[in-house]
């Protein structure tokens, strides 16, 4: 009986790390697809000469808008390792 219930726990420990690491992908895809999009409204920016540095708010607004979506990432990177971490917790 403890062999199976110990086989039930490592199955539930590599679902969770599944679910962490499918996490950890999702936000690397959403930073590499984030990362693009600000490139491509910078480069816009450029190529249609409304880029006026070194105070243009439309810039800015695409920086501050990349560093909000990483600062969200970040968060949602510590839960899904504090979910992991709770998993080996005994």
């Amino acid at each position: 009986m403890d062999e199976i219930a110990e086989i039930v726990r490592e199955i539930g420990r590599q679902q969770g790390e599944n679910a962490y690491y499918r996490s950890c992908y999702e936000s690397l895809k959403r930073l590499q697809d984030l990362v693009a999009e600000a490139s491509d409204d910078l480069s816009q920016l450029y190529q249609h000469n409304t880029y006026k540095p070194p105070c243009d708010i439309r810039a800015h607004q695409v920086a501050d808008g990349l560093r909000r979506a990483i600062d969200a990432l970040i968060l949602q990177e510590r839960k899904a390792q504090l979910a992991l971490s709770e998993l080996y917790t005994f």
